[in-house]
């Protein structure tokens, strides 16, 4: 049986090819999960495991950026914790495993969120230029960089570049870096993409929740705004309060317990955290921005053919008044 090439089984066939690159990938990086970045220095895992940990039992310290006489035991110092509160939420249930095991079901949790991720992309592009399309579903879901930092873990190697190259270290280093370290960036592509999927689709409550959970990086967070607010514009109050309450709801009980709201202000405000670009983040950056051009052509071009349309139909009414006359 023959499947008829249509522009939307060009973009599943493209789909299934980006998917089946990243867990190329994903198997890449797998392995290096079993042991820290480098000898004194734990996987970005890490950050959210002792930011969860200290939560419960010293929750003062959530945000101190190095190891503690009586955190949680690690090999390698944790990184830092820099998101917002309400990213403690969701991820304390990992608490329930040790620091090896949860990391590893996190890191195959975020491989497996590339399925909803690749359905959000499919129907946001489906009935959109193929060509564009198929470019946006490779961004979102692969990243091929082929001129890019290389990704070593030793000091004087991590961002030393290499020229084209088609080994898997290059090729896609935005996902080999989220999976190895394994870096939440992978999931908030899924949740952002996901709430610019519900606006699109009129669901503003479920465009709200995703994007609530997803915003943990506030400055890919940001880049997202104008897309959602597009997509939701029919349904604007709807998206903007459930977003407000969603948002104050979960994190305002942080400022009121262990002073960790405050401490992530003054983390915001006197760290490095906005001026901090790693490769793990063009994951979502790159996946809105590429959406986001592609509505905006999408926009213009309907625009175009409408006006074309007006100016024909103005032409043949006019033609035929003076046939009348």
């Amino acid at each position: 049986m023959k499947i008829p090439l249509t522009k939307k089984t060009a973009i599943v066939a493209v789909i299934v090819l980006a998917l089946v690159l990243n867990f190329s990938i994903f198997v890449k990086a797998y392995p290096l999960t079993f042991s820290p970045q480098t000898e004194t220095l734990a996987r970005d895992f890490s950050a959210y495991y002792m930011g969860a940990w200290r939560l419960f039992n010293n929750p003062s310290q959530v945000y101190y950026d190095g190891s503690l006489p009586n955190d949680y035991p690690i090999i390698g110092a944790p990184q830092p914790f820099k998101y917002i509160p309400n990213f403690l939420i969701w991820f304390s249930p990992f608490l329930a495993l040790d620091y090896q095991n949860a990391l590893s079901i996190f890191d195959i949790i975020q491989f497996l969120s590339m399925i909803p991720l690749a359905f959000f992309v499919y129907k946001l592009v489906k009935d959109k230029n193929l060509f564009l399309s198929a470019a946006v579903v490779l961004i979102v879901l692969l990243q091929p960089i082929l001129i890019s930092p290389s990704i070593a873990y030793d000091g004087a190697n991590f961002l030393h570049y290499r020229m084209i190259s088609l080994s898997i270290q290059t090729f896609s280093p935005s996902y080999l870096c989220g999976y190895t370290l394994a870096n939440a960036h992978v999931l908030q592509n899924m949740l952002l993409v996901g709430a610019l999927y519900f606006g699109f689709t009129k669901k503003p409550w479920l465009s709200a929740l995703f994007f609530t959970f997803g915003a943990f990086d506030p400055r890919i967070t940001l880049v997202a705004v104008p897309l959602l607010l597009w997509y939701n514009r029919q349904s604007l109050p709807k998206f903007v309060g459930g977003t407000a309450v969603l948002l104050t709801a979960t994190n305002l009980p942080f400022f009121l317990y262990g002073g960790i709201g405050e401490s992530f202000m003054q983390m915001v405000v006197t760290g490095s955290v906005v001026s901090q670009v790693y490769l793990y983040e063009y994951i979502p950056l790159y996946a809105i921005v590429a959406l986001t051009i592609l509505e905006v052509v999408t926009v213009l071009n309907n625009k175009r053919k409408e006006n074309n349309t007006k100016t024909q139909l103005t032409i043949k009414r006019t033609s035929e008044n003076m046939m009348i006359k």
